[in-house]
């Protein structure tokens, strides 16, 4: 009996083997591990796309105090899950709410009640210790994207984002532009320049790897770089590298040091995150120079197991990266579904339903800072500050700002500008087009930017930057900068079917149609 007892346990532990190894791919066999840098503590920021963007929102409110600009792509509201999050068994529920795109789950709206739930767990986690203060989220710069094209994750989910962000950020910190043709994608402006021909979709297509080239018709560029608005939204005006032309390297790294229940180590595969990360790090950044830290949360079905190193290569943030000492870290989840050894997460989605807790842990405990898959991100950072910490030297101080427009949206402008010796705030004026009449519109202190907002679609206007002194005397001011708004996107009702893998019409029959 016990011979018997043995021989099955023994084949057990073969039948597990081979099964990590099946679902861990090739990528199993351990990477290096990460470096030690010097990295500016104060300049952490973080990004995502989808269920990336989720865990962006719950990466940058566990940890507040340390991230102090968060870019959102098609996602929604911390905590969106709620209640259905518990051992994250009612996943339906969670997608009827907090997507809302695919007819086999008919869309539930996130009600007013939803969101005091919402914000009141925030507030509750952050006195209870579970999350950090909230002061960090009132420092926070925000930048949220979804194009109106998206049937994964609908706009009525991205509206409640910028809802829930409004009870804790300053409006004049917050960005939302939704007035592209985008489908359910990263947006990126490094699609076409050194990326194969099926790397990207085309603005409206949904698919593949999510990661789309769009023109942006608010400024006629021909390509919307989402990477680059975000980034000098949260960090000022920034440089630009071609793709042709980085210097920096990806660098894989192993993730299965970070990963742990507790004091327990896990294996990947058990907390659905991937044996190996990437880590894109500028030359000077690995000469040992001051940096600063960015971390990029993929999406679903952009896993390292599935498409390779394509997100970490063309999702827009290396350009940026290379030229301003920014590291980017590309942490990443995994696809698995051998429950109960493995999570059931067949889609490689970072956990925002808690397919990662127990029914006896704490409700939501997957959105702190004990949740494994942040905690383990979290690990990692750590580990990349270990360095020391510096300050990176921005543009040399000039007499006046250099106004630079960071993003626009039919309602909103982002504006970022270059410092002044002696300035201690800076205040923005607008005027129309062609009126000599200002008023105030924003003021900024510790970021050289601001947004603002509840302006007039298609509608020119110019804008001013001041320095402001210790004494609050008004002293150089930039140039006059003209932005136009952009066109209020149209009606649009997109749907996607995640059963059948494509676009679909409301009656979850396939289509082909997009708005223009």
């Amino acid at each position: 009996m016990n011979m018997g007892q043995s021989a099955m346990r023994r084949r057990l532990r073969q039948a597990v083997a081979v099964l990590g190894v099946a679902l861990g791919g090739i990528g199993a066999v351990p990477a290096a591990p990460l470096p030690a840098l010097v990295l500016d503590p104060t300049q952490i920021t973080v990004s995502g796309i989808s269920s990336g963007a989720y865990m962006a929102v719950q990466f940058g409110t566990a940890h507040s105090a340390a991230v102090s600009g968060v870019a959102v792509t098609a996602g929604g509201p911390y905590f969106c899950a709620g209640e259905d999050a518990r051992g994250g068994a009612a996943v339906s529920r969670v997608m009827a709410r907090c997507m809302q795109g695919d007819p086999d789950y008919p869309a539930v709206p996130i009600t007013a009640g939803d969101m005091a739930a919402m914000q009141a767990a925030t507030r509750a986690w952050a006195h209870q210790g579970r999350i950090d203060p909230l002061a960090g989220l009132a420092r926070q710069r925000i930048w949220i994207f979804h194009g109106y094209n998206d049937g994964i994750v609908k706009r009525a989910v991205s509206d409640a984002l910028v809802d829930w962000y409004g009870a804790f950020v300053p409006a004049a910190q917050i960005f939302y532009r939704n007035d592209l043709n985008a489908a359910h994608a990263q947006i990126s402006a490094s699609c076409t320049a050194a990326a194969p021909a099926a790397s990207c979709n085309a603005c409206a297509g949904t698919g593949g790897n999510f990661i789309n080239s769009c023109p942006d018709r608010a400024t006629g560029a021909p390509q919307y770089d989402a990477a680059g608005a975000a980034l000098q939204f949260f960090l000022g005006p920034l440089q630009r590298t071609e793709p042709t032309a980085l210097t920096g390297k990806l660098l894989s790294f192993d993730q299965a040091p970070y990963i742990r229940r507790g004091e327990r180590t896990l294996a990947p595969i058990r907390a659905s995150m991937g044996p190996t990360g990437y880590l894109y790090l500028p030359a000077a950044c690995a000469a040992g120079e001051p940096c600063r830290l960015h971390v990029a949360f993929h999406g679903c079905q952009q896993q390292a197991g599935r498409i390779g190193t394509t997100f970490a290569e063309r999702a827009g943030f290396n350009e940026w990266a290379d030229a301003n000492r920014i590291v980017v870290l590309y942490p990443q989840a995994a696809a698995t579904s051998a429950v109960p050894i493995t999570p059931f997460n067949p889609k490689g989605c970072w956990d925002w339903w808690g397919y990662n807790d127990f029914f006896f842990d704490a409700v939501g405990r997957y959105a702190t800072r004990d949740g494994v898959q942040i905690a383990a991100v979290w690990r990692m950072v750590q580990q990349l500050t270990g360095g020391g910490a510096g300050r990176v030297a921005g543009p040399v101080p000039a007499a006046a700002p250099v106004l630079r427009l960071a993003d626009v949206s039919a309602h909103r402008v982002a504006l970022a500008w270059t410092p002044v010796a002696g300035a201690t705030a800076y205040r923005v004026y607008r005027s129309a087009a062609g009126n000599g009449a200002a008023q105030a519109v924003g003021e900024a202190r510790a970021v050289p930017s601001v947004t603002d907002g509840r302006l007039a679609p298609s509608t020119a206007y110019r804008y001013r930057v001041h320095a402001v002194d210790a004494a609050g005397v008004e002293g150089a001011a930039s140039a006059g900068l003209d932005v136009t708004t952009a066109a209020a996107a149209p009606a649009c009702d997109p749907y996607f079917s995640l059963a059948q893998d494509r676009p679909v019409d409301a009656r979850n029959r396939p289509t082909a149609a997009v708005c223009p």
